[in-house]
């Protein structure tokens, strides 16, 4: 795997954060499953239903693992971080993330884990049951294998000479510390037993298997249904690379073959592949992973005999930058009621998602537009904004180079326009946003710097003259990197100052002041467990219609998520509770999972008007179970979801200004 070494924060994914905003996972992750760049897909049945649960890889510090929701094609998934938990509750020395398998190591009848990556391949023992997994570090059984592969082995286990136990192939990477050839295939005989492996190094299992270039990533089934397995190798090339099993069982002989996956695409740069039965049809289908985390999918349409791979782009669907530099910006740019989505990209130009849902519903989809092939030179972050009030949207963007870029929308063709902002220069890398701070009725400019100091902030003279403002932000740190948002996401009538920062994080400051004289108030608290993985760029709009300005954060990898906004409407945040009492408690519905009912019970430190209310996946509200008054104590209410389909919901509990909002898993 190639590895760019960027101070990387992983991703905190609990779906629930402080009461104002729920984490909205299929917006941009169709299928319920979040990539990393490098992503590395595997699949296997963990908890035995008969589904196949996906466990993912990639360029970050943990594996995610998302299970499985039904026996149809196409399903979808539902993340849960528990599964691994005890793999990274020690920390993150010593662990890995990159290439994962499941596979039963040891013949118990349960699947344990092994994953390859920088610390060589770890394997973690499945103490559990197939109901609740739970893994193990256990750390001889690879001694003698990582002292030969490496620090980039991915590793493929098969019972290749047919004796009943699994055998290992290593595809060796780039190993950062020095190890054997990048490319080459490592083939280790398992010379133990079914419940106790030893693997040994043996260099027959793969003659003739070429070295494939920088990066090799194995993969095994019996592609052709002849009762031996076969091998189809990834690589760090735009292209796979096929071995038909033309011997037996017990002595593979490799013989290539460039026609079975020639009608894969070939553009990809990166690909890690797996052959799996996704559509539960009989035969193996195709997924892989790439370089820039989206996954590819082709099914196999031909037979088990005979394998024909054509491209199914809905299944695993994630909305996000095709490269790093993703930034956000919401506006109906097309006009039809909805919001759509600009980006930023590493090499200056603007990327367009449009929004094909509804004005509750988003459904985005990356569209060339009219302003595709403008570039401002590298790390564009621009923004919709109607500078010349003409009634359609203009685009004002930073760049790397700390210049202020705009573009005028003439009836859909853009013009740039050097004068307006030609002064505006921050130094390295702008970001600007823009709102009327001053309530005169003019949009000003905020720009943000890789050096926060270096911020500054233009008043609007109402002529589209802008005259840099020292004193409008006081009180307000400015951090490295600042990606600054001027919104009112609490709902008061004034513009709130939002920054992500450039190591994952949002610094808040709600405006205590009014209209037309904000003062800051730092409340970071607001956004507490909302955290990406680096350069955080929020932007906000009521994506769902309920009057309330939810909120898109790109980031650097390229990904997006989306938040539903919970606050009040309208509140003063002032008078809000954010630290909630703590006998003010939502517990745990139970049992959770359920089917098809589930008890839920809370508590009130004191009498008041109470809801507890039921949302999907999308935050749409499902059912109110209850809305009436309360009286101080326990009470406990059960939830009947026959007419509801299997997956995540969530339940929200409102008394006394008080929020509280959980998860539950509903399984059919």
């Amino acid at each position: 795997m190639k590895k760019f070494f960027l101070l990387i924060v992983f991703l905190i994914s609990s779906n629930i954060f402080p009461q104002n905003w729920l984490y909205v996972d299929s917006v941009f992750n169709v299928s319920g499953v979040s990539v990393d760049n490098f992503s590395a897909p595997f699949f296997a049945d963990l908890n035995n239903d008969g589904n196949l649960d996906l466990i993912m890889g990639g360029i970050g510090d943990r594996a995610e693992f998302f299970w499985s929701n039904s026996h149809t094609f196409p399903n979808n998934f539902t993340k849960d971080n528990s599964v691994l938990e005890s793999i990274y509750a020690g920390g993150l020395v010593g662990t890995n993330a990159d290439y994962p398998a499941l596979i039963d190591l040891d013949g118990d009848s349960v699947l344990d884990l092994v994953i390859g990556g920088f610390n060589g391949l770890r394997y973690y023992k499945n103490v559990g049951t197939t109901s609740s997994p739970q893994f193990e570090a256990v750390d001889t059984i690879f001694t003698l294998v990582n002292s030969l592969i490496g620090s980039d082995p991915k590793p493929a286990f098969v019972d290749i000479d047919d004796d009943g136990d699994l055998d290992l192939f290593v595809g060796i990477g780039e190993s950062i510390l020095g190890g054997p050839e990048p490319g080459i295939t490592m083939g280790f005989r398992n010379t133990g037993t079914v419940t106790n492996p030893e693997f040994t190094l043996d260099n027959t299992l793969v003659t003739g298997i070429a070295d494939i270039g920088l990066n090799s990533y194995p993969t095994f089934a019996d592609l052709d249904g002849d009762g031996d397995y076969d091998l189809l190798l990834g690589r760090d090339l735009q292209t796979l690379v096929y071995y038909r099993n033309t011997g037996t069982k017990g002595s593979p002989v490799w013989t290539i073959n460039a026609t079975v996956f020639g009608g894969v695409e070939s553009t990809t740069y990166w690909k890690d592949p797996v052959l799996a039965d996704i559509d539960y049809d009989g035969d193996f289908d195709l997924v892989y992973g790439t370089a820039n985390g989206i996954l590819y999918t082709y099914l196999n349409v031909g037979t088990s005999q005979s394998p024909t791979f054509q491209y199914y782009p809905d299944f695993l669907k994630v909305i996000k930058l095709n490269a790093s530099g993703g930034t956000a910006s919401l506006a109906d740019f097309d006009g039809d009621g909805d919001y759509d989505l600009i980006s930023g990209h590493n090499n200056g130009t603007f990327v367009y998602f449009k929004n094909e849902g509804t004005p509750t519903v988003p459904v985005f989809k990356q569209t060339a537009a009219p302003f595709s092939n403008i570039d401002v030179g590298s790390y564009s972050t621009p923004v919709f904004v109607d500078i010349d009030n003409d009634g359609d949207y203009d685009i004002v963007s930073g760049a790397l180079d700390g210049k202020v870029y705009l573009y005028i929308n003439n009836n859909g063709t853009f013009s740039s326009n050097t004068t307006m902002f030609g002064t505006v220069d921050i130094g390295w890398q702008s970001i600007p946003s823009f709102a009327d701070l001053n309530g005169d009725g003019h949009l000003d400019l905020l720009v943000g710097s890789e050096t926060g100091s270096a911020t500054k902030f233009y008043l609007n003279d109402g002529n589209n003259v802008f005259t840099e403002n020292s004193t409008m932000f006081t009180g307000v740190t400015f951090p490295n990197y600042g990606r600054p948002i001027l919104a009112d996401i609490d709902n008061d009538g004034d513009f709130d100052l939002i920054i992500g920062d450039n190591w994952g994080s949002i610094r808040y400051y709600r405006n205590n002041g009014t209209v037309t004289n904000p003062v800051w108030i730092r409340e970071d608290s607001l956004f507490d467990g909302i955290k990406v993985k680096q350069a955080t760029h929020p932007a906000f709009a009521d994506l769902d219609g309920d009057g309330r300005k939810d909120m898109v954060i790109g980031e650097y990898n390229g990904n997006f998520s989306f938040y539903k906004n919970l606050f009040a409407n309208p509140t003063n945040i002032e008078n809000q509770n954010i630290e909630l009492p703590i006998n003010f408690t939502l517990s745990q519905n139970y049992p959770n999972p359920f089917n098809p009912a589930t008890t839920i019970r809370f508590q009130l430190p004191e009498g008041g008007n109470t809801t507890l209310k039921i949302y999907d996946i999308l935050g749409k509200e499902v059912t109110t179970l209850v809305n009436d008054y309360k009286t101080a104590g326990t009470h406990q209410v059960t939830f009947n979801a026959t007419q509801l389909s299997s997956g995540i919901y969530f339940y929200t509990l409102q008394s006394g200004g008080n929020y509280i909002t959980k998860q539950m898993m509903l399984i059919k």
